[in-house]
């Protein structure tokens, strides 16, 4: 009987640690605090004293989900959503924005944007 309650144990044990270690993080992504403002020069940019052309753009990660985004050279700042997968963030389309925009995180302070190879730089 004692055999037999120790078997079940092990048994109990082993399907446990099993479960516990199948669990995986579903975004295979590392975890990165990008909160902040990124901001990259658009090269070549004359705005000409033209306060509606920036030739800065940004992006502020204001938590986990949400961002402000000015991008292209104009003077409307967008609030969109974005996600992370596999180290890569990718901010939903809306109107006004409605083309890709997504980056490769090179690490806390740097991101890569995909679209045009532009790397972006932590500012605050």
């Amino acid at each position: 009987m004692k055999k037999r309650n120790l078997s079940l144990l092990r048994l109990l044990i082993l399907v446990s640690f099993a479960l516990f270690t199948s669990c995986t993080n579903d975004n295979n992504s590392q975890d990165y605090n990008l909160e902040g403002k990124y901001t990259h020069s658009i090269v070549g940019c004359d705005n000409n004293g033209n306060a509606e052309n920036n030739c800065v753009e940004f992006i502020d990660f204001i938590d986990n989900s949400n961002v402000d985004v000015l991008i292209g050279g104009g003077d409307i700042v967008y609030r969109t959503k974005y996600t992370i997968n596999d180290n890569k963030v990718q901010l939903d389309k809306i109107s006004g924005l409605n083309f890709d925009i997504s980056y490769n995180i090179q690490n806390e302070s740097t991101l890569n944007r995909i679209e045009d190879s532009g790397i972006w730089v932590k500012t605050k």
